[in-house]
């Protein structure tokens, strides 16, 4: 089940790569959030390009922060509201319980919805569905997702309802990549050879959302 609340804070952005972006609300003032791979870290402003209606449009873009060492995170302001407080997500991973399902929004291989105007014009994301298989509570706060991950949904919203409570929408994480292993190829009469491939283990990545309203906080303190 995916509320209207995650879909319409979800975006599909192009920076230096194509990805996911999604709004969230801290303290009454609306940032942009998606994953710091995505961008060029070392600028502190760009045109971020956001799809809607159909096409692609220039926004600038000032970086707010970007998650530290290997936080994948990075946390973005533009000129325009892009959802506000008519639609709220929670951002926390209080009460998330190791096994229970997860879900996650993206645009995989620049692929999209057209929700013919009950979107207001944006493209509607893909939803995908795992299990929690590991939510770390460490520094960084890293969340495994039993979940094939693809190509697209980096920077998008990891997200799960609590018990008891399914139209609250709580956020905990941002989706950064997918655990690769490489597989050694064997040849027709099923002998090793030098040579190996990478493959998808199944595993979807996350950091925490902390990381996000960490660099948020971190800003407005400076």
């Amino acid at each position: 089940m995916i509320l209207s609340n995650i879909l319409y804070r979800t975006y599909f952005i192009k920076a230096e790569q194509y990805g996911t972006a999604f709004a969230l609300d801290v303290d009454g003032v609306e940032y942009v959030v998606t994953a710091r791979h995505l961008l060029d870290a070392s600028k502190n402003g760009f045109l971020l390009k956001l799809f809607l209606k159909e096409q692609w449009h220039d926004l600038p873009a000032i970086v707010v922060g970007h998650g530290r060492g290997e936080i994948d995170i990075s946390v973005l302001k533009i000129p325009i509201a892009l959802a506000g407080p008519t639609v709220p997500v929670n951002p926390t991973v209080a009460e998330l319980i190791l096994g229970q399902d997860m879900y996650f929004l993206g645009f995989p291989y620049k692929m999209w919805s057209d929700g013919c105007g009950i979107m207001g014009g944006r493209p509607i994301a893909f939803a995908k569905k795992g299990t929690a298989s590991s939510i770390g509570f460490g520094d960084p706060q890293v969340i495994h997702v039993d979940a094939i991950n693809n190509e697209g949904f980096s920077g998008g919203p990891l997200f799960f309802y609590p018990a008891g409570k399914p139209t609250e929408v709580r956020v905990a994480g941002v989706v950064s990549k997918y655990r690769i292993e490489n597989e050694i190829v064997v040849d027709g009469k099923g002998n090793r050879t030098d040579m190996s491939v990478p493959y998808n283990t199944g595993f979807l990545i996350a950091y925490g959302i902390k990381h996000a309203i960490d660099i948020i906080k971190r800003s407005v303190s400076t």
